[in-house]
């Protein structure tokens, strides 16, 4: 989530800065291991794969500034755009035109990248113009950032990325969408309903999460009020792992989610990778594990 400076630039918190940090060390190892295969040959004697891309479904941000410190990082545009070896091409899609015209600046000064800019909804564009024209070959790989500034990533979307067969998936779930949506003393409207069901692909789990408590207080005539229905707090743990298992139900090998919390340790979002290939889960999870660590060690 951020802020706009005074220049329009985007504001973020230690935690983004985090996430960018992880996303950028997934990709280095990632980019390795898929040039390593368009040299590697297979029994016919010619490597299996031509080419492999990036797709930012949230592209935005190219520069922002660190809330803390003022001061300017890259965003996942640029992450992608300095990892060696270079990826075969990138698209980035955001639904703000000023963003995209500051990534269309990076063509100058990335000449020998083939970029792509898509202005609009990243379900739409992914679904409709990406997918048909990118994912569908057996011999081409994706790696997919979807980095949602809220609950903007359709679940069907997902189910047609993960039906490619030929991505991975890098997702940034956002509990706090989801636990802001859930009320407490009442079960959730059916608007709601359909929202998380259109975000998680199901919706079973929350009756779960409602239990049945007896009022204490006495109506107007002196009987006992009807029972009511209120919710137990969400453990973030949970909800990350239940957006991981309906994952699972997708993709062959999903990692566990890594909690991104703010600077009052509040969870904000979850961050998983889900791919149909386990070596890509040994990396994220020694990815994860070391930012886990030093996360602890600094507190």
């Amino acid at each position: 989530m951020s802020r706009l400076g005074n220049e329009g630039e985007d504001i973020i918190g230690r935690w983004s800065e985090e996430k960018l940090n992880l996303l950028a060390q997934y990709l280095q190892a990632y980019s390795a291991i898929m040039s390593n295969q368009k040299t590697s040959n297979n029994p016919t004697g010619r490597p299996w794969l031509r080419a492999y891309y990036y797709i930012d479904a949230f592209a935005g941000f190219v520069k922002p500034i660190a809330k803390d410190e003022q001061r300017y990082i890259n965003g996942s545009p640029l992450r992608a755009l300095q990892t060696e070896p270079q990826f075969d091409g990138y698209w980035f899609i955001d639904v703000s035109p000023q963003r995209i015209r500051r990534i269309e600046l990076l063509r100058e000064e990335y000449p020998g990248r083939i970029i792509e800019t898509r202005l609009g909804n990243c379900n739409e564009v992914l679904c409709n113009d990406i997918i048909p024209r990118v994912l569908q070959s057996p011999t081409q790989r994706t790696f997919v950032f979807l980095d949602p500034y809220g609950l903007q990533v359709d679940w069907e979307t997902v189910k047609k990325l993960a039906n490619t067969k030929t991505c991975d998936i890098f997702v940034n779930f956002s509990v706090m969408g989801v636990t802001r949506l859930l009320p407490r003393e009442q079960t959730p409207e059916v608007e709601v309903v359909e929202q998380l069901n259109n975000v998680m692909g199901s919706t079973d789990w929350i009756t779960r999460i409602y239990q049945e408590t007896s009022a204490t207080q006495l109506d107007l005539f002196g009987n006992s009020a009807e029972p009511t229905l209120s919710r137990d707090t969400i453990r973030a743990e949970w909800l990350a792992s239940l957006y991981a298992e309906h994952l699972r139900d997708l993709f062959p090998h999903v990692s566990r989610p890594v909690l991104m919390r703010n600077s009052t340790n509040s969870v904000l979002y979850a961050l998983c990778l889900a791919s149909h290939n386990q070596t890509a889960i040994r990396i994220t999870t020694d990815i994860f594990n070391r930012y886990e660590r030093l996360r602890g060690l600094g507190g």
